[in-house]
């Protein structure tokens, strides 16, 4: 959706393809694009190349997917987190070993962001990097969403939004996370910070303005409602 308003909708036209059907025109203007960072990155696995693929998803999932209500985001948020918890702390007492750190350093694909240490580097001068997993993105992120079209429709001041606090919450959180692997070199499940940072600052602000029972209903005018700009 934003590269179609980017473009003014220059390129929404649809063409009838045979056996797949009508295809808006912009998929064949960024195609040829897609396609090279795709096979640059399997060539190269450049760190840089990952991340543009990765934002990629992160952006298809958040522009796709809208949480109804703040009961549906607490719902999955505290079942993330529990995910979280046990797939990094228990898991190697079933499984003999820290399974989402397997996975998460172990399979090369474009699921997390990569973000260099400057400071940091390998024993033979390779590049160091800490990473976040999109699952610790996207699920917060739906949150914020749902939090950006809740401001819109209270008509609230971006300053004192509920998507300026949740943002806000998160940084936070994912800071106090970075803090924490970085200074004891432990694997953190992010999400017992990601979850608080942005849920309870939500919950919180929704009550004091008396405004909690509506969030946890829902809108109910907004599942084709445009998504509004930060």
């Amino acid at each position: 959706p934003y590269v179609e308003q980017w473009t003014d909708h220059r390129f929404s036209n649809e063409v009838d393809v045979p056996l797949l059907g009508p295809i808006p025109m912009l998929v064949f203007v960024l195609a040829p694009f897609c396609f090279l960072v795709v096979f640059g990155w399997l060539v190269t696995k450049s760190w840089i190349l990952n991340n543009i693929l990765a934002i990629s998803l992160i952006v298809f999932f958040l522009t796709s997917i809208r949480l109804s209500s703040l009961m549906v985001a607490s719902a999955l948020l505290i079942l993330a987190f529990f995910y979280d918890i046990f797939w990094v702390f228990l898991s190697s007492a079933f499984f003999g070993k820290n399974v989402m750190v397997t996975v998460a350093t172990g399979l090369d694909v474009p699921i997390k962001i990569l973000v260099p240490l400057v400071l940091s580097s390998g024993a033979a001068g390779e590049m160091q990097f800490t990473l976040i997993g999109l699952g610790d993105i996207v699920l917060p992120g739906l949150l914020l969403c749902f939090a950006l079209r809740f401001d819109a429709a209270k008509g609230a001041d971006q300053t004192r939004s509920y998507f300026a606090c949740c943002m806000a919450g998160y940084c936070v959180g994912l800071t106090i996370c970075e803090i924490v692997v970085g200074s004891f070199h432990l694997a953190q499940p992010a999400m017992i910070y990601l979850v608080p940072g942005t849920l309870v600052p939500f919950a919180v602000l929704a009550s004091m303005r008396g405004e909690l029972q509506e969030a946890w209903d829902g809108l109910k005018s907004d599942t084709h409602a445009p998504i509004p700009d930060v």
